[in-house]
């Protein structure tokens, strides 16, 4: 017993030596990294304004310039205790987040499965069996009883599990990210609709006093027809131009109903409750804050999540060119048994075991270029991916500059649409005092009310825009998004697999 003892070890150390100075052979993956994010553009060429910091950003109108908030403090300072319900209920209960959550772990697993891999896998099986044995005297009962280990380790020669580990780590981290990209995605789509709830309540409400004031003129000219001062087409229009105006009334109405609904399938909220949280500031837009933004676009591309996801991916998808050249060459793997087994037959018990360990080597001589072909297909799929990550750059690239555009016109057309909405307010003003004197008719009064209201309405699409603007730029910057362990409410938990 003794010599087999030192033949097995003589063998186990064997092997052990055989893998440590066959382990210098390991192959290293090529490894991405974030100086891609700064070939994509040296500069931004949409306009963007200095808020007074050591960074550019964009100021939106003057009632906003001296509001510049915090990118990681942002939707607080919008000062709307309904949006913060909003947004923090839609966290808490957005099957979008569940579902990107569960990716998470589908990764962390394979993660787990794949640290495994680096180590030996030990098995026991055991088993008894009972039957009679035509072949013995009177079919003598006979039981058998088997009780085995085995053990298998492959040695990470060329570093094919190392290399695919490190790619399936980086999927983790993708997983990761994107789920803060979910995040971010669903808190701007939370305002977005939320900011067009408040503009459709405000423009219905505009739309209703516009009715209101067609009612009172169709009134006015149903009088003066009576007393022949009116003609029948000048009746039959104003009828047309009151019917016009309810109609633009009923669907605002219908409008604001729709985007109810696209609210309450983005916070999972039940409409009840959802009804009920809204009615505090009815028709009445929240007041956007300013932020800034980074002069040179690798910094923003850095911000972003989805970017970082793609980079991840991108690694991930360079390691599979490592496992696929791996495949190449030779493998040794470590096996080993120990087995005991008993007869039982007629009162008569025979035991025995045995033992086995060595190495076993998988020497590739001839697959037709079958390991070959998988090298340049993974290489193919490294520059397809590596492709998509710069243009996917570009994308990025582009979205900021629209918003900044979009940003940029809806400031300068709010500057410019003061002046007009300051005249029509005195216009109107000057009407009512004109009335009061008996120089003009309730019939130009009413008519400068409506044009009145028509500025109101237009400002208001133009606030509507200005507030789109910003959120696109949140988004395209990255949110306030800063990295995975930083974030309280990610289900992230970084493991010993980090």
């Amino acid at each position: 017993m003794a010599r087999h003892t030192r033949r097995f070890a003589s063998n186990a150390l064997a092997a052990v030596c055989m893998s440590g100075m066959l382990a210098a052979c390991s192959l290293n993956a090529k490894k991405p990294d974030q100086q891609l994010f700064h070939e994509s553009a040296p500069q931004w060429y949409a306009k963007v304004s200095d808020a007074g910091t050591d960074t550019n950003a964009t100021v939106s109108t003057e009632t906003n310039s001296s509001r510049l908030a915090e990118l990681s403090h942002w939707w607080a300072s919008w000062n709307d205790p309904t949006l913060s319900a909003l947004q923090t209920y839609a966290q808490q209960h957005s099957h979008t987040l569940a579902q990107a959550t569960a990716r998470i772990a589908q990764a962390r697993a394979d993660a787990s499965a794949a640290g495994a891999a680096l180590w030996p896998s030990l098995n026991l099986t055991a088993s008894v069996t009972n039957g009679r044995n035509p072949q013995l005297l009177q079919s003598t009962k006979q039981t058998t009883a088997i009780a085995g280990l085995d053990a298998h380790w492959e040695i990470d020669l060329f570093g094919a599990v190392s290399i695919a580990r490190s790619g399936i780590l980086a999927r983790l981290n993708a997983r990761e990210l994107e789920w803060h990209d979910a995040r971010i995605s669903l808190a701007a789509e939370v305002a977005n609709t939320y900011v067009s709830l408040r503009h459709c309540e405000a423009q219905t409400g505009l739309q209703q006093a516009t009715v209101q004031s067609q009612q009172l003129a169709l009134e006015l000219v149903v009088q003066k027809a009576a007393a022949g001062f009116v003609s029948p087409l000048d009746l039959a229009q104003q009828r047309a131009i009151l019917a016009s105006a309810q109609t633009q009334w009923q669907q605002k109405m219908s409008e604001c109903a729709i985007v109810l609904k696209a609210l309450m399938v983005l916070t999972a909220m039940p409409e009840p409750e959802l009804k009920d949280l809204l009615t505090g500031v009815h028709g009445q837009l929240p007041q956007v804050p300013s932020f800034a933004v980074a002069a040179i676009p690798a910094n923003v591309l850095l911000k972003r999540p989805d970017l970082r996801a793609a980079l991840q991916t991108l690694i991930a998808s360079a390691s599979e060119i490592g496992v696929a050249e791996a495949k190449r060459y030779p493998s040794i793997s470590l096996l080993g048994s120990i087995n005991v087994f008993g007869v039982r037959v007629a009162g008569q018990t025979v035991r025995d075991s045995s033992w086995s360990f060595g190495p076993s080597l998988d020497l590739p001589l001839f697959d037709a270029g079958k390991r070959k072909a998988a090298v340049d297909s993974a290489s193919a799929r490294y520059e397809e991916n590596l492709s998509g990550f710069r243009q996917q750059s570009l994308v990025a690239i582009k979205e900021v500059e629209e918003a900044l555009v979009r940003l940029e016109s809806a400031n300068q057309l709010l500057l410019h649409y003061q002046a007009i909405d300051t005249a029509r307010t005195q216009a109107l003003r000057s009407a009512e005092a004109g009335l009061r004197a008996g120089s003009i008719s309730t019939l130009e009064k009413e008519d400068a009310l409506r044009q009145q209201l028509a500025s109101q309405q237009q400002k208001l699409q133009l606030q509507r825009d200005q507030a789109s603007a910003w959120i696109a730029l949140y988004k395209a910057v990255g949110g306030d998004w800063s990295d995975a362990a930083s974030s309280p409410d990610s289900p992230i938990a970084h493991n010993e697999q980090k």
